[in-house]
Order: C-alpha cells, then sequence, then structure tokens
C-alpha cells in the first residue's frame, strides 16, 4: 500500500493553552496525535494508518505515555508500534485503558508486561 503524498506530511497545529505544537496523522478509520507527550490512539489502529504515521513521524519525537481508551481495533502494526515505543525504557510504558481490544492483544503476545495499565483519564 503506498501513502498519497497529501498523507505525507505531518499535521502541525499549535495547541492555544499551552502553545505546544501536536503532531498527528489520520486515516478514514482512525488517528494518532501526540500531544503533551501523550501518543493518542484512536478508532482502528491498523496496517495502513501505522504505515502512514510511520512515514510522517518527526524524528527525535518523545512520547511519555499512551492513551488507548478510543481504540477500537488494533491490529499487528499497532502492536509493533506500542512494543517499540515500550522496549528498552527503564520503567513501564503508562497506558490508558480499559477496553479489551487493546488489552487482550498485548497479553496473548505477552507485550502487557511492558505497559503500566491505568484505568482513570491521564489528565488527572
Amino acid at each position: 500500500m503506498s501513502v498519497r503524498p497529501e498523507e505525507r506530511d505531518p499535521a502541525r497545529l499549535t495547541t492555544p493553552v499551552t502553545g505546544e505544537t501536536v503532531f498527528g496523522t489520520s486515516v478514514p478509520q482512525g488517528s494518532i496525535t501526540v500531544e503533551d507527550g501523550v501518543l493518542v490512539l484512536v478508532g482502528d489502529v491498523d496496517t495502513q494508518l501505522c504505515q502512514v504515521w510511520a512515514a510522517q513521524r518527526p524524528a527525535g519525537l518523545e512520547v511519555q505515555a499512551v492513551d488507548a481508551r478510543r481504540v477500537t481495533f488494533l491490529g499487528s502494526p499497532g502492536l509493533s508500534l506500542l512494543a517499540g515505543l515500550a522496549q528498552g525504557r527503564s520503567e513501564r510504558l503508562p497506558l490508558w485503558t480499559t477496553s479489551r481490544v487493546v488489552l487482550r492483544p498485548l497479553q496473548i503476545t505477552g507485550l502487557l508486561a511492558l505497559f503500566d495499565v491505568h484505568e482513570d483519564d491521564p489528565a488527572g
């Protein structure tokens, strides 16, 4: 699958409250954004979305936590994305979700141990 030219440039928005630059990408079925160090996954985290994200992800972007509360499908590329973020860290990566759609694949693959799972809102 090829990435359309209009999907190659990451969305760069400035948040009105903090002035921080937000990076993100989306396809009709899902989106990945990073704001304040939190990777937010929404909808279907599948091959198409992960390919677009890989093509757009800014170099040096640091992710401190993952909000997967609105994921409706987590394919193997999504698992790979999460594993890549969590591996090699000195502490488990905070992950906000209660969804079986996210937790079950992480459990089956043995990746769940890399995450510190939270049910409450990441904002506090």
